[in-house]
């Protein structure tokens, strides 16, 4: 597409759940965007998780249009409905004590395929697009240069193609842009169980698939690790995970002891990058970076899809309040919204890192609030605000919500030092 006068286009670099996201939600304001990825269909690759939108659900709302927003739903990990008093309990693995709740308040559990392939709705998407090239300096607009040697134009090039992103490398160089691996490996196993062993796991009173057998179950187990790893194929893994379950209580050690030794399985060291800017980048304003391209974070506090789809909300926000639509008005608009992520994103970072360091570390663990008063540790704020909300509602609005306030005031040794830092991000 070409790039004149008044005529402003995007493209997105990467169809993953944030790529298509914003897509959308410049399609909702009325901005011709495209998509490309380098896959060859949604279902190309064999692996596929599930996430959590904890404390996003407005952001995301906003850049939907209602035929798609009205679908997410659909795409949950159980059919259930959302309510307020939705929680994440957290167990003792090794005496099965339900130690404490941490409150989600509407939050979905998502299907990552299956969210992707909603959001993929009226877009214009197309695979077995490489990128291999960018050109910001020889004309008005970006010219992507693809592996197949075709070429595409737009005014912004949005790069979204996540945590390994080519965009990012291109904007930082290769050194700077590096991505950087962390001594916490993640191992994930996907796998149908027993009729007696899929019961154990049941919580809900009703379920979309009538037999129990065909159920699938999605197993994580996490450790700290500073040496190679060697889990060679799924087999290794899944025994592995067996082994380490050993020294689980009932029912956790016999259920995972009977996870299918031929299930599909992957490990590996979980990546992290702390968010930089790019503010002397000749190509500022016309390429930038969203989603794990922009800040890619260790797992354990469940940030990288919240913080993707807010990235999401606050481009759209800000190419939607342009007053013209002009290139000159859209490069200010990317920058004002870098300015807003680049904090953003370290600060969600480093906390994720911060995070999986104590959760991998069992001495730290042991003296956390959560392990010394268990179920009975609450967090204690005030349940109104000025506005006369629920305090969920309050946190809300500053972008940290209830996951992240409790995960604070949990891992932590103490509350009173914890309470200061949540006190300081709220700027009460």
């Amino acid at each position: 597409m070409g790039d004149s006068g008044g005529d402003i286009s995007v493209m997105v670099i990467g169809a993953g759940s944030g790529g298509r996201l914003i897509a959308q939600g410049l399609r909702k304001a009325g901005i011709h965007c495209t998509v490309f990825e380098q896959d060859s269909s949604l279902d190309e690759r064999s692996r596929d998780w599930d996430f959590g939108i904890y404390w996003s659900q407005t952001p995301l709302n906003e850049c939907l249009p209602e035929n798609v927003q009205s679908k997410i739903i659909t795409a949950q990990v159980d059919n259930i409905v959302p309510t307020e008093d939705a929680f994440l309990p957290i167990f003792h693995g090794a005496t099965g004590e339900l130690m404490h709740k941490i409150p989600t308040p509407y939050y979905l559990r998502l299907r990552r395929r299956e969210f992707a392939r909603i959001l993929g709705t009226d877009l214009d998407i197309r695979y077995s697009k490489r990128l291999v090239s960018v050109d910001a300096t020889s004309s008005p607009g970006v010219i992507a240069t693809f592996a197949d040697g075709t070429k595409h134009t737009a005014s912004l090039l949005i790069g979204a193609e996540g945590a390994h992103s080519c965009v990012r490398e291109y904007l930082l160089g290769p050194e700077k842009g590096r991505l950087l691996y962390s001594p916490f490996v993640l191992s994930v196993a996907i796998s149908k169980l027993p009729v007696d062993k899929a019961l154990e796991l049941l919580i809900h009173n009703a379920y979309d698939k009538p037999n129990v057998a065909d159920y699938e179950f999605i197993f994580m187990t996490g450790w700290k690790q500073p040496d190679p790893l060697s889990l060679p194929d799924s087999r290794a893994i899944v025994a592995d995970m067996k082994q380490r379950a050993e020294a689980l209580a009932e029912p956790l050690r016999s259920i995972i002891a009977a996870i299918d030794d031929g299930s599909t399985a992957w490990s590996g060291y979980s990546t992290y990058w702390p968010t930089q800017g790019w503010e002397e980048h000749p190509s500022r304003g016309k390429v930038t970076l969203a989603g794990d391209a922009a800040h890619p974070m260790t797992p354990n506090r469940g940030q990288g899809l919240n913080n993707a789809v807010l990235d999401s909300y606050e481009l759209v926000k800000q190419v939607g309040a342009m007053s013209e639509r002009t290139i000159d008005a859209l490069r200010g608009a990317v920058v004002r919204y870098e300015e807003m992520m680049w904090k953003r994103g370290k600060e969600a970072v480093m906390s994720s890192l911060e995070n999986s360091e104590a959760v991998y570390n069992w001495e730290k663990l042991k003296q956390s609030p959560l392990f010394t008063k268990g179920s009975n540790f609450v967090v204690e704020l005030d349940t109104e605000t000025n506005d006369g909300s629920v305090v969920d509602r309050f946190l809300r609005k500053h972008h940290l919500y209830w996951l992240e306030a409790s995960s604070l005031l949990d891992t932590v040794y103490e509350a009173e030092e914890s309470m200061k830092k949540l006190e300081k991000m709220l700027k009460v």
